[in-house]
């Protein structure tokens, strides 16, 4: 049975179906799949990855950027000892052979002990010594390949010139000066209507991994004061907004004379369950009546799960939760509750 060639395609953010349909028009037969992090898709096909990649060159395209033709997949664990099955597995392909020069370029997505450049220097150096192989940083004859979402990882052997890097011809999906600054305005747009939130003129809301200030900005407009909490900067117009108040720390930092709030929103990115501990230990900062939005980032495909096991601790402070998939949180969902 032949063996399908396997690649993954970087495009843009947002425009994963544009690519998808793209691809497909391109290259005949080829099974287009979107992973559960944006700007990444799974492309499979029965022809060879030389023939593909030689296609995909020469086309005109508007979304495809980086092609890297992979061999296999594996489930790894977010522990560092997961570099060396990422070895096992490249060694077993068999591509790598003595005299060779090869390059790793590893991207890393979700939550690791490791960092991309943790992998690219030991997948390396074990390499170089178990198969006689010389890492070349400047003109390889062959890249190794590890793309990692989460606890799925994806690696792969080719020759350099297979591995393919283009123009993105489109980019952006607003014209010039009509773009939100940040598309979590939609975000939190949206969860307001969908959990038929009123907020009044006099509330004051709590923003947790405030920054940029998409959604400060929105709940600025609608209550009397806004407290932001993100270490990084807000975006200018929104922290000069006199109803805007700028807690550079860490949620886990929040101090205890900061008050009490109608609302708490959380559009911080981590974990599920590392999201919903600090939801549980900021409950005391919500009104008895108040009420709270946080929304559960998918770090794997298994999207009830991190929802059950952020309800699961979150049930701890709060209760009548409401879980809704809105259409500007196509890759995590979000949480209305209330306050014990």
């Amino acid at each position: 049975m032949r063996t399908k060639s396997r690649f993954i395609v970087t495009v843009p953010s947002g425009f994963e179906t544009e690519a998808r349909r793209e691809i497909e028009r391109l290259v005949s037969g080829a099974e287009v799949k979107t992973l559960f992090f944006k700007g990444t898709l799974l492309v499979e096909n029965s022809r060879d990855t030389d023939e593909i990649v030689s296609q995909l060159r020469e086309a005109e395209t508007l979304y495809v950027g980086r092609v890297f033709p992979v061999d296999s997949k594996l489930m790894i664990s977010p522990r560092k000892e997961s570099i060396t099955e990422l070895y096992k597995r490249v060694l077993s392909s068999g591509k790598l052979v003595k005299d060779d020069t090869f390059l790793v370029r590893c991207r890393r997505r979700g939550s690791h002990e490791f960092s991309s450049q943790d992998v690219e220097r030991e997948l390396g150096s074990l390499l170089e010594r178990a198969v006689g192989a010389a890492v070349e940083l400047s003109g390889p004859a062959k890249i190794v390949t590890v793309q990692i979402f989460q606890n799925l990882a994806f690696v792969g052997v080719a020759d350099a010139q297979t591995v393919l890097a283009k123009r993105v011809q489109v980019s952006r999906k607003y014209r010039k000066g009509e773009r939100p600054f940040t598309r979590a305005e939609h975000k939190i747009k949206e969860a307001i209507e969908a959990f038929n939130l009123e907020l009044q003129p006099d509330f004051e809301v709590l923003d947790l991994g405030a920054a940029p200030g998409g959604w400060t900005k929105v709940l600025a407009g609608l209550a009397r004061k806004v407290v932001a909490v993100d270490p990084a900067n807000l975006e200018p117009t929104v922290a000069a907004l006199a109803n805007v108040f700028h807690l550079k720390c860490r949620a886990e930092e929040v101090p205890f004379d900061v008050g009490q709030f109608h609302l708490i929103t959380n559009d911080m990115n981590l974990k599920p369950s590392e999201s919903a501990k600090i939801m549980v230990g900021l409950a005391d900062r919500l009104r008895k009546d108040g009420t709270a939005i946080m929304t559960v980032k998918f770090i794997t495909r298994n999207r009830r799960k991190h929802v059950s096991e952020a309800i699961e601790i979150l049930e701890n402070r709060y209760n009548q939760f409401r879980v809704k998939k809105l259409p500007h949180n196509r890759y995590e969902t979000t949480l209305f509750m209330r306050r014990i």
